[in-house]
C-alpha cells in the first residue's frame, strides 16, 4: 500500500498535471471538496496513473446515504416490523367490527322484534325502516295483527346511538314505541275525540312511560301506546345473537299493560 508521504503527481480538476507533492497533500484537497475522489495520481514505480479512491486510502468521504425505506426502517427489526404491522391489521379490523356492531345492532333487534310476535302468531302487515348510515339514526316501524280478533300491535325503535364512539361510552340505546290498537265501536265519534285529545294534549317529546291514546281514522283503530327508552346490548350480543325469550317477554309485558289500558277505556274488542 502507498504510504501518505509518497511523492506523487496528480491531475486537478482543469486536467492538468500538478506535483510532485506528498499523498497527504493531495488527500486533503479531495477531503477539502477541491479535488474529485476519481482524480488520477501516479508515483514513481506505478504502473500508470491510477484514480485516488482506488487505492484504499481514507478519503475523508461521507458515507453513501442510505435508501429512503432504509431509512424510514432504522432502528427496527424484521421481527418489530412484522408485530406492528399485525397489531395495526388487527386493531383495523377490531374497529371495523365495532362500526359494523354499531350499524347492524338495530337490525338485529328489528328481527328479534319479528321472530318474537309472529312466532306467537301474530302476522306482520306492514314494514317501514330506515337504515343508520354516516352516523344517523336508523328508524324503524312495524304493525302486527292477531288473527283471532284482528287487534293490532305497533312497534317503532329508533336507534339513538349509531356512532361507534358514543355506543362505546354509554352504550347502543333506543327509543322504542310499543303500541296496542283494536277497532272500537262508534269508532267515528271516538275516533275524532281522541284525535282532538292528542292536539290538545300534544307532547313534542314524551318522557320514558308516557301513555298516550291515538286514533288511526283511515283503519278504524284506536291505541294506547307508551314510550320507552331500551338497552338494545340487553337483546343483542356481540355476535348480533337476539335473546328472543327475553325480548319476548318484554314484548308481552308491554302489550299486556296497552292492552289493558284500551280495554278498560273503550271495552273488549267487539
Amino acid at each position: 500500500m502507498i504510504e501518505m508521504s509518497q511523492p506523487v503527481h496528480w491531475v486537478d480538476a482543469a486536467g492538468q498535471q500538478q506535483g510532485p507533492q506528498p499523498l497527504e497533500a493531495v488527500v486533503q484537497q479531495v477531503r477539502a471538496g477541491q479535488l474529485p475522489q476519481t482524480a488520477n495520481v501516479w508515483w514513481e514505480g506505478a504502473p500508470g496513473w491510477t484514480p485516488l479512491n482506488q487505492l484504499g486510502l481514507d478519503l475523508g468521504l461521507p458515507a453513501a446515504p442510505a435508501s429512503a425505506s432504509a431509512a424510514l426502517m432504522s432502528g427496527m427489526t424484521d421481527q418489530e416490523l412484522d408485530d406492528v404491522f399485525i397489531d395495526l391489521v388487527g386493531r383495523s379490523w377490531d374497529m371495523y367490527k365495532e362500526t359494523e356492531y354499531a350499524t347492524s345492532i338495530d337490525e338485529a333487534m328489528l328481527g328479534g322484534v319479528i321472530t318474537a310476535l309472529v312466532d306467537c302468531g301474530f302476522v306482520l302487515i306492514d314494514l317501514e325502516t330506515a337504515n343508520a348510515w354516516a352516523g344517523t339514526a336508523g328508524s324503524h316501524r312495524l304493525r302486527f295483527e292477531e288473527p283471532a280478533d284482528h287487534s293490532r300491535v305497533n312497534v317503532s325503535v329508533q336507534h339513538l346511538t349509531p356512532d361507534p364512539a358514543v355506543a362505546k361510552m354509554i352504550g347502543h340505546r333506543a327509543a322504542v314505541v310499543v303500541g296496542y290498537g283494536q277497532r272500537v265501536p262508534q269508532f267515528s265519534k271516538v275516533g275524532n275525540a281522541l284525535k282532538q285529545e292528542v292536539q290538545s294534549g300534544f307532547i313534542v317529546s314524551p318522557e320514558p312511560g308516557t301513555v298516550t291514546f291515538d286514533a288511526d281514522l283511515s283503519s278504524g283503530y284506536v291505541y294506547a301506546q307508551i314510550d320507552l327508552l331500551m338497552e338494545i346490548e340487553r337483546y343483542v350480543d356481540e355476535h348480533l345473537d337476539v335473546d328472543h325469550e327475553m325480548l319476548r317477554k318484554h314484548l308481552a309485558s308491554v302489550v299486556y299493560t296497552m292492552k289493558t289500558f284500551i280495554q278498560a277505556r273503550f271495552g273488549e274488542v267487539s
